[in-house]
């Protein structure tokens, strides 16, 4: 018997159930965001996406920034928002309640296009020529991710039936982001006793790359917070590991405390 009718409209849900195992299979693995952003464009059409964690003293942490058409740019972008242009979000007065107060699942928001000042619009829709966004808030230990859906013009503006079904992907959403981040914003990358003495034989790259590893981060979101390439990236991973006679993250830990 056919049940298409009973699936929420807009999508063509049963071909995203594979992209979605693929993020469930990733879950806390180097590969999560690549397969995250394979089902964010394929459900949606996505430009660019960005996820962000604030937390409870109002620090502003960039998980991920992506931009399909300018690669290149997406970090550019989370580090104008993140040095000070988040406070004149729209969202941002939510997302700071959230952040102290928050406790639940994700909630969704759309773009606020009359809201914003115009510094927020030029440097963050108009220069990189998007259109539209979605957002969901996810409380999590420490504060609030923000997941950020971003359309260019080449797709623009989402339709009635998209927004549909971004609300009934928003549990899925926010679920994956809490758990693969962690529950949690990332600390600071200070290293402890332990870690200073483990990672001592390390260049200052090779060491700050490491730490953001143990910190939680992706390669891929290493290398974009260090504002290097991924392929960089794993030469100083690679560098790292053969000096400290490693072979894996979790041989890292436990070295970094042993």
């Amino acid at each position: 018997m056919n049940n298409a009718r009973h699936w929420p409209r807009g999508l063509d849900w049963p071909a995203l159930m594979a992209p979605l195992a693929t993020c469930l299979d990733a879950l806390g693995d180097d590969d999560f965001e690549t397969a995250l952003l394979a089902l964010l464009r394929a459900a949606f059409g996505i430009e660019q996406c960005m996820i962000f964690a604030l937390d409870r003293d109002d620090r502003l942490t960039c998980l991920l920034a992506a931009n399909e058409r300018q690669p290149r740019l997406a970090g550019r972008l989370a580090r104008l928002y993140t040095a000070g242009l988040y406070r004149e979000d729209p969202n941002y007065p939510s997302l700071k309640r959230l952040a102290t107060h928050g406790a639940g699942g994700a909630t969704l928001a759309q773009m606020h296009e009359d809201a914003m000042s115009p510094a927020y619009r030029r440097h963050l829709f108009a220069f990189p020529e998007l259109v539209d966004k979605v957002s969901l808030a996810v409380p999590i230990e420490d504060g609030v991710a923000y997941l950020n859906l971003y359309r260019g013009e080449a797709r623009g503006r989402y339709s009635d039936a998209e927004l549909d079904a971004v609300e009934a992907l928003r549990p899925t959403l926010g679920a994956l982001v809490r758990r693969h981040y962690g529950l949690a914003r990332p600390t600071p990358l200070t290293p402890g006793p332990r870690e200073a003495r483990a990672l001592s034989p390390l260049s200052q790259r090779e060491r700050t790359l490491c730490l953001y590893l143990l910190r939680g981060h992706t390669l891929k979101g290493a290398a974009q917070a260090l504002d290097i390439a991924p392929s960089t990236a794993d030469t100083y991973r690679k560098r790292a590991y053969a000096k400290l006679g490693v072979s894996t993250k979790a041989g890292l830990v436990a070295l970094c405390n042993g």
